[in-house]
């Protein structure tokens, strides 16, 4: 918490963990551990935090969405359009296009926002899961486990350390050490 505390965010109490099994059954997602570790002890409050207490219900859900979305953006708009070498010929409408990056992303660890478009893996994701930065298919590691992250975002200096992962995410992993390249999905 001294990493946030000195970033000057706001701290609100730790989630208890009734509210940690009501999060999981009204969003059907549980946190990692690290991740569950940090909320347990203190929640982030303020700009581009996601509120798991009082966080209005529209807005946690687009959170939990915008990887899938951002995907579907690029595999609409993108030119190339983003396109997975294991999905088929790409649909003609871009309701049947969303439909296949949703089923096929449904395969995919689920990412968890932890602060703006920065995400961690979802349990059963385990302890010193990576960090990722995700802007549409522009996805990169941003820190090799939780602690490492926070150290990166919130003393200002950005992604500037970045040690060996230890913890490999299914699919997530190759995508980004590939450079983001839908060849290898």
């Amino acid at each position: 918490m001294g990493i946030l505390r000195t970033a000057g965010v706001e701290l609100g109490p730790g989630l208890t963990d009734t509210e940690f099994n009501e999060i999981a059954a009204h969003y059907g997602v549980d946190f990692n551990p690290d991740h569950r570790s940090l909320l347990a002890t203190a929640l982030p409050l303020g700009d581009r935090w996601p509120n798991w207490r009082d966080g209005d219900d529209r807005c946690l859900r687009l959170l939990l969405d915008q990887a899938v979305s951002g995907l579907i953006y690029d595999a609409l708009h993108q030119d190339p359009p983003f396109w997975g070498a294991s999905w088929g010929p790409r649909p003609t409408t871009a309701a049947d296009v969303a439909a296949v990056v949703r089923r096929e992303f449904a395969k995919w660890p689920r990412l968890i926002p932890i602060y703006a478009h920065r995400m961690t893996p979802a349990a059963p994701s385990p302890s010193g899961s990576p960090v990722f930065s995700v802007w549409q298919t522009d996805i990169i590691y941003y820190g090799a486990n939780l602690l490492e992250y926070l150290d990166n975002e919130m003393t200002g200096g950005g992604r500037r350390h970045l040690s060996p992962r230890t913890v490999r995410i299914p699919h997530w992993t190759d995508f980004v050490e590939s450079g983001n390249n839908p060849d290898v999905i």
